[in-house]
């Protein structure tokens, strides 16, 4: 009989648990985001077709960007990448709840946001899925693709839901 040496855990990778649940809070925190916006979008101006619009805006960037988000997190740190995404994304939610704070809020303003939202998306989901690579061992590898893929999937799921279930208004 031969025994057959299994791999670690990825729990044992702090690196990877770390980043694993910040793939987790950030995704969520973004589909939630953008609930929000598409919902004050159409609060303020009460036509479906921008909120088609606001997912137009934000797959955009993507589309166009593709080339140079590739060049980008291939050379420059992907740490820093993130980070500077998340930056971005926090300003412009910053900006958008200043705006409905002030009561300033306008159909251009939302839509600049979710522009800014979709560029911002575009390097960082790159440069999340380019990390796992350089957080485990090889052997962990499928497995931490899995996990990272699943931790999306789950947070996208679970960000649309919450939100939208919380901006239902009361019976």
């Amino acid at each position: 009989m031969t025994i057959t040496h299994q791999p670690d855990s990825l729990l044992r990778h702090r690196p990877f648990v770390l980043f694993w649940l910040a793939r987790l809070s950030v995704t969520a925190s973004y589909q939630m985001l953008i609930v929000a916006v598409a919902w004050q979008l159409y609060a303020l101006t009460g036509d479906p077709f921008d909120l088609g619009l606001i997912g137009l805006i934000q797959f955009i960037p993507a589309m166009l960007l593709f080339l140079v988000v590739g060049q980008v997190t291939d050379r420059y740190d992907r740490r820093m990448v993130l980070l500077s995404c998340q930056i971005i994304e926090a300003i412009a939610a910053a900006t958008l709840f200043v705006a409905v704070i002030a009561g300033a809020t306008s159909r251009e303003l939302i839509l600049c946001v979710a522009f800014i939202l979709g560029i911002a998306r575009a390097f960082e989901g790159t440069a999340m899925q380019i990390m796992v690579p350089g957080l485990v061992p090889v052997v962990l590898m499928p497995r931490a693709v899995a996990a990272s893929a699943t931790a999306n999937q789950a947070a996208t799921i679970t960000g649309r839901r919450s939100a939208a279930f919380s901006m239902r208004p009361a019976r």
